[in-house]
């Protein structure tokens, strides 16, 4: 499975990266977990010991409270490829990821990903937003064969670095 997933989010100027403002950042998937989860508020009651001696069912009493708290978290495997023009290499891309994740309110956003578009849906202001929370990549050998400098524009659309991301799907306060 390759989806291609693109991250947009405005980035401050950086000694790490070349490149500033609006950023867009296309990746490769290669395995996309979605996980939702709702929070109840569990209440055990407890039984008297005659109650527990009594009874002849193997069930407790429980109460629950649905309150929708629910969490949505989205993990996202890939690679980045070198692309076109001179900020574009792989390396560069993976620092542009790593300050979409550190930096915070640039230009409006107030943290949140700018949109963010995995196959037909798009997260965005004007639907859900994200927060990329966590973002891990890796440039070893095995990816840099005959690459020379890992820096440069290698062969435009070949994977290069692989990349793990963790977004938090909300809206901002």
């Amino acid at each position: 499975m390759t989806n291609q997933i693109v991250l947009v989010k405005s980035i401050p100027s950086s000694s790490w990266y070349s490149g500033t403002g609006s950023t867009s950042i296309p990746i490769n998937a290669e395995e996309i977990t979605v996980n939702t989860k709702k929070s109840l508020i569990k209440t055990a009651i407890p039984q008297s010991p005659n109650t527990q001696l009594g009874s002849g069912s193997d069930v407790g009493k429980s109460f629950i409270m649905d309150l929708k708290r629910v969490e949505d978290t989205i993990k996202i495997r890939g690679w980045l490829a070198d692309g076109t023009g001179s900020n574009q290499s792989a390396w560069n891309r993976a620092w542009q990821l790593r300050s979409m994740c550190s930096s915070g309110n640039v230009g409006g956003d107030k943290g949140a990903l700018n949109s963010l578009t995995i196959d037909n849906i798009t997260m965005s202001s004007s639907t859900t937003q994200c927060f990329l929370e966590e973002v891990s990549f890796i440039a070893g050998s095995k990816n840099l064969d005959n690459w020379g400098n890992i820096s440069q524009t290698g062969n435009t659309g070949i994977a290069k670095i692989q990349v793990d991301l963790s977004i938090y799907v909300g809206n901002p306060r």
